[in-house]
């Protein structure tokens, strides 16, 4: 089998042609109190844009198995239309690497908004993973990038394989709800997207019960979803703080479901939020907290943060990260 398997990964497709683009209009119904975009939408959006992208490849269902590294690079405003882009830019056995991102024209400029990297699997009717049967090769000039996420693939197994973060007892158990068929995309399993929106909120919740003040979500790391959610399952959110710096705040949550089969974890990751009092990043009054991995984290969240803020939009269908791999920035 493993022999017939790389046969038919013979058949490359270039990861330029992966390109699936889509648009979404932002309505008074998706901002929050400062007229930006709210982050749950942004992030269900995301995950909607490489769905798709991977489902168009894999030419079957496909479920979101890891959510890395998600910037929101320039803020998104009430009227705005974002327009994204998602590149299948790696092929396993049974998954697909995606790279999403989106960008914004406005005032004659055009923005780079978020940057997002997920893992998909490929699943049967029953829901257990599938042979992709297909895979990608590098374009010329794309040699970087391809790199550089096959080493971000490699090191997602090590957080694969570990649970983290673990609920400590200082963590609150935010909420329980049930999953419903409108979460669903098949009336089975629940939409990695629509557990992100609710995420997006119980974290939230967290930061302001350690600040009360107005925060933006800036970002989410290592977001593992380890087993899927059933239509009727009850799902319950623990949640914490993880790091406190100046003016933001990460918070880890961990997920778990239980119904007709049992009890067991399900998701787990962090998001980072920023204080936005006065409509500016303002100061935390609370002490600062973090450990050695949460300010490594942080360092590194904030290093390619700076780096995204410095693309300039590119020309042609290519990635706005491509810049990072050939110094055209």
């Amino acid at each position: 089998m493993l022999i017939a398997w790389w046969v038919l990964c013979s058949v490359e497709t270039p990861v330029s042609r992966t390109l699936l683009e889509s648009r979404r209009l932002v309505s008074q119904g998706h901002v929050n109190p400062l007229g930006t975009l709210y982050g749950g939408y942004m992030l269900e959006w995301v995950v909607d844009a490489g769905t798709m992208a991977a489902v168009n490849f894999v030419e079957g269902d496909v479920v979101l198995g890891f959510f890395d590294r998600m910037h929101f690079v320039t803020p998104v405003r009430l009227g705005d239309v974002l327009v994204f882009r998602s590149w299948v830019v790696g092929v396993r056995r049974s998954s697909v690497s995606v790279l999403v991102e989106s960008y914004v024209k406005r005032e004659g400029e055009v923005k780079l908004a978020t940057i997002g990297r997920m893992i998909f699997v490929k699943v049967g009717q029953v829901g257990r993973p599938e042979p992709v049967e297909k895979g990608v090769r590098c374009d010329a000039g794309w040699e970087g990038l391809c790199q550089y996420f096959q080493m971000w693939r490699s090191a997602a197994d090590d957080v694969l394989e570990s649970e983290e973060p673990t609920a400590s007892g200082d963590w609150h158990l935010i909420s329980h709800f049930l999953a419903m068929p409108e979460d669903s995309l098949d009336g089975v399993l629940m939409y990695g997207g629509r557990l992100l929106i609710r995420l997006d909120e119980l974290t939230f919740i967290e930061a302001f019960q350690l600040f009360p003040s107005l925060y933006v979500t800036a970002g989410v790391n290592r977001i593992v979803f380890r087993r899927p959610i059933y239509v009727g399952d009850i799902v319950s959110v623990r949640t914490g703080v993880t790091y406190v710096g100046s003016t933001s705040v990460e918070v880890g949550f961990v997920v778990e479901a239980f119904g007709l089969r049992g009890r067991r974890r399900v998701a787990d990751g962090y998001f980072t939020f920023v204080n936005m009092a006065g409509g500016k990043p303002s100061e935390i009054k609370a002490a600062p907290r973090g450990d050695a991995a949460a300010l490594r984290r942080k360092e590194e969240s904030i290093s390619e943060a700076r780096q995204l803020k410095m693309l300039k939009p590119p020309e042609g269908d290519v990635p706005w990260l491509l810049q990072l791999f050939t110094g055209s920035r």
